[in-house]
Parts: C-alpha cells; structure tokens; sequence
C-alpha cells in the first residue's frame, strides 16, 4: 500500500478483484474529519493485482505532481 500524505488527509493506493480482473482503487482519506474524502477506482481491468497496484502507484503520483504544479 502506498501512501501520500499532506496533514491529516492520506491517499491510499489498493487493488480489489472485478469481474476475473484485478483493479486498483485510490481512497483519499481525511482522519481529523473521520471521514473519506474521495475514492477513485480505475476503468481498466488488470491480469495481477501486482500490475493494478503499479498503475495505481503511477496514477497517484500522476495527480500529485498535477497539484504541485497546479497548486
């Protein structure tokens, strides 16, 4: 599990099973408030949950640097 963190708000990066597929989902969770703030779960489908978890890791990476940059 892979984790970005800023305060109390920490992204986790995730796969789940679907549909004889493995996909990776990235919740972004807000613990002061106690609550998830936003959970995304990709379109694609993967063979291995090792090969969601890498596009999951990269996705996560993807919208942080576009917040830095943007931010």
């Amino acid at each position: 599990m892979n984790v970005a963190t800023q305060a109390d708000v920490k992204a986790f990066v995730q796969t789940a099973e679907q549909a004889g597929g493995f996909v990776w989902v990235i919740s972004l969770v807000d613990f002061a408030a106690r609550e998830v703030k936003r959970a995304l779960v990709s379109d694609e489908s993967y063979s291995t949950p090792a090969a969601a978890r890498d596009a999951g890791v990269a996705r996560l990476a993807a919208l942080a640097a576009d917040r830095q940059a943007h931010g």
